[in-house]
């Protein structure tokens, strides 16, 4: 009976920890318009890599590169159903953000737009100023390169949670559409 409830508590406890411990995912990316590429990497805890690769355009759609001979191909017309997938997004908090925008005169405005909002973005989502580094370098040329990285903190059980009710509310609204029809 005593090893039963030594292992229980074991399990026990370490779900509660998986549950509760918050995950940290920091995001490097880096496109620059005239190679048409975009350059990511994912870790987590700054150590562990998850995915990094790069993704560019191809005719039909977009291509994303995890590897030498890995791609994986998304149509233009399956990307609907994939924002979808990822609507779960909304649950992450960002805890950190670095942009450094690299342009000619000819995107100055579209740049200084695109760095007000991600700073507005970031602070009215909670982000302290201390958190947040921009910048706006201006160069000669037909150029755009973006860099950026933020850090992401998220739990799952908020992140299921979320989940689960993102399903309770689809199920609910064909529930819904079909009791009218």
């Amino acid at each position: 009976m005593g090893r039963l409830f030594l292992i229980i508590l074991i399990v026990g406890s370490s779900v509660l920890v998986l549950l509760f411990f918050p995950i940290y995912l920091e995001t490097s990316a880096y496109y620059d318009m005239n190679g048409r590429k975009l350059s990511f990497c994912v870790d987590a805890y700054k150590f562990i890599k998850l995915i990094g690769g790069y993704i560019a355009t191809y005719q039909g759609g977009f291509a994303l590169h995890v590897s030498h001979k890995k791609a994986i191909l998304i149509p233009y017309s399956e990307m609907n159903k994939e924002r979808k997938r990822f609507s779960a997004i909304r649950t992450l908090r960002i805890k950190s953000l670095s942009l450094t925008l690299e342009t000619g005169a000819e995107y100055l405005i579209p740049a200084v737009l695109v760095e007000k909002i991600a700073q507005i973005y970031f602070l009215g989502k909670g982000g302290k100023k201390k958190n947040l580094e921009s910048n706006l370098w201006l160069t000669d040329g037909d150029r755009l390169r973006i860099s950026f990285a933020f850090i992401l903190r998220f739990n799952l059980f908020i992140l299921l949670r979320n989940i689960i009710k993102e399903k309770i509310k689809v199920l609910c609204q064909t529930k819904i559409k079909k009791s009218i029809i």
